[in-house]
């Protein structure tokens, strides 16, 4: 893209070359990156007074960092190798060795299966909340800790070593600027995915609850059965974590421990949930998500609980019906209606910005009805899999967002209405659907004859021969206008091929400035479309665009929008194929072409 903008510039007198930024200031005006909230929609509720936190955890890079140093390995096949974690192998090198060795003969003595099992970072990312703060690093007593991290308890005293001996706690700064990039973009997602949640549910968190020390179980918790004894005040947290040395996409999520840190406020287990999410492959909006629902809804279903525990028998019955289901879903009704819910949720989330998309003119009239046929057809694999009320809540959560009713007060109303004998036949009813839908995928998958096109148009673009490209680009967008493709490669074609008036000699200056002007408008609207269009095997497309969006505008002394443009593509991940580091270098420097 450096090439293709310095030449849309390059050609320019000094005093034109400045024109030409003014006047494609007026132009990215009316382009806009994103839109902003309508007039009256304001910010509910903060992350803080949700308590919701985002941020640095020193115990767990130290507890990572000694991981590694261990002997942990771990990478994300197809993705690039974690450049931060071989850095800081390679600085700890001055590590004591006798350190370094216990650290080693800790892991060379852990049972092979606790070595090679998927879960053993999530229990390192437990164990490090655990414990105490540093340097004490001390753990509750083993009984007390969740059964995966009690094989790692005898690595406490060893991190606890480790921090006072090697140099990890003063490198900390060195990973500042890592951890601030990611920090910034979950701390972004969670407060517009808040903002999203919670003004769909009508709700606010719960964030406190009041009962005495020793009733462990909320959902028992009634007027007939309070003790006497002095009620106290219970804080529910979500403490968001970004993680900077574990292999692309990986994603942790627990609630089932406290943090180690907090000796003084009361809480009990399930009252604190942690997320900890390392550099994104994809946006990282669902995980964020799905962590804040969870937050938000376990207290809405523990007040229904007693709803939910009379409505036990017709639930597990239909449960037992779904060919997929798992143990836990098929014995406890609370985890039915937690899945389904979350999941009807998201669905219905999703169909919003559909209709947003139709209104603003960026969707078909009909992407609404194809989108809700999608989401039925999903939710279909959701029943199967033992979320058995997702479809019925999926309906009844279009009735929430008409009335405005708070999901508090709606959640009952929806499981008392649930027809067992409905839900019984959702398969058969939605059978015809579900083919529909899986016809309309597979159609979806570029077949041979497009993929030849797009080939050939990019040996096109190779050669320059520009002219023969577009043919190729602008035939097959008639064809499959839905083509991401497609639309970049007119995108890429539109921002390097100047038109005939631009290097006609003799054209007047103002004429030539109005056809840059026009051209780059036509680009960013083509990159905007081709990012849109992306499927999910497209992040790349949607990378590439977002960036090659924020070079114009930093070219046009946008920086606000060319920071938008560069943040879109950074929350799309380090995809294969895409531009992460190019968003990453752009939204700490504005882009500059490089002089010839």
């Amino acid at each position: 893209m450096a090439d293709q903008v310095s030449t849309l510039f390059g050609n320019l007198s000094p005093s034109l070359h400045r024109l030409a930024r003014c006047r494609l200031l007026l132009m990215v005006l009316l382009i806009g990156v994103a839109a902003e909230p309508a007039m009256g929609q304001t910010r509910p509720q903060t992350l803080a007074a949700a308590n919701v936190f985002v941020g640095t955890d020193e115990r767990l890079f130290v507890t990572l960092a000694a991981l590694n140093l261990a002997g942990f390995e771990a990478e994300t096949p197809g993705a690039m190798p974690n450049a931060a974690r071989a850095q800081l192998l390679r600085d700890l090198q001055t590590t004591p060795p006798e350190v370094t060795e216990k650290l080693r003969a800790f892991w060379r003595q852990l049972p092979e299966r606790e070595r090679t099992r998927g879960t053993l970072p999530g229990s390192a990312v437990a164990l490090a909340l655990i414990a105490r703060p540093l340097p004490d690093f001390t753990l509750p007593p083993e009984e007390k800790l969740p059964p995966d991290v009690r094989p790692l308890a005898g690595f406490a005293p060893l991190v606890a070593e480790f921090a006072a001996h090697s140099a990890i706690r003063s490198l900390f700064p060195q990973y500042a600027a890592r951890y601030v990039a990611l920090t910034d973009l979950l701390q972004q997602v969670a407060d517009d995915e808040l903002f999203r949640l919670l003004t769909f549910l009508h709700t606010q968190p719960i964030v406190t609850g009041r009962d005495v020390p020793r009733i462990t179980d909320l959902d028992t918790l009634t007027s007939a059965n309070l003790p006497d004894d002095e009620l106290r005040e219970r804080t529910r947290r979500l403490f968001i974590l970004p993680d900077c040395l574990g292999p692309a996409g990986r994603i942790v999520m627990r609630n089932d421990f406290l943090d180690g840190a907090d000796r003084r406020t009361y809480r009990r287990v399930g009252d604190e949930f942690f997320l900890v999410v390392s550099t994104p492959r994809e946006p990282p909006n669902r995980v964020v998500r799905q962590a804040l629902l969870r937050f938000i809804l376990e207290p809405v279903i523990a007040r229904a609980g007693k709803l939910i525990a009379d409505r036990r028998t017709p639930l597990l019955k239909l449960a037992a019906n779904a060919p997929q289901a798992d143990a836990a879903l098929r014995s406890n009704p609370f985890e039915i209606v937690r899945e389904s819910l979350g999941r009807a949720v998201e669905a219905r989330l999703a169909i919003r910005e559909v209709q947003a998309a139709v209104r603003t003119g960026n969707a078909a009239t009909d992407a609404v009805l194809v989108a809700d046929e999608e989401a039925r057809a999903d939710l279909l694999g959701v029943w199967e899999g033992g979320g058995v009320l997702a479809l019925h809540f999926f309906e009844q959560l279009a009735a929430l967002d008409e009335t405005g009713v708070d999901i508090l007060e709606w959640l009952p109303r929806m499981v008392a209405s649930f027809d067992p004998n409905r839900e019984r036949r959702r398969p058969t009813e939605l059978a015809a659907l579900r083919a529909r839908v899986e016809r309309r995928r597979t159609l979806a998958v570029p077949t041979a004859k497009t993929l030849a096109r797009l080939e050939q148009a990019d040996e096109l673009l190779r050669a320059k021969r520009y002219a023969e490209a577009r043919q190729v680009l602008e035939a097959l967008m008639q064809a499959e206008p839905g083509n991401a493709r497609a639309a970049f490669g007119l995108a890429e074609l539109t921002a390097k091929q100047p038109t005939a008036l631009e290097t006609d000699t003799e054209a007047d200056e103002s004429d030539k400035l109005a056809a840059l002007q026009e051209r780059l408008e036509q680009a960013v609207t083509l990159y905007e479309r081709a990012a849109q269009l992306a499927q999910e095997d497209e992040r790349w497309v949607a990378s590439r665009a977002y960036v090659a969006i924020g070079k114009i505008y930093d070219l046009a002394d946008r920086r606000a929008e060319a920071v938008a443009a560069y943040e879109r593509a950074i929350a799309i991940g380090d995809v294969r194929g895409g531009a992460y580091a190019e968003a990453v270098a752009g939204k700490t420097q504005p882009f500059r072409p490089s002089k010839p």
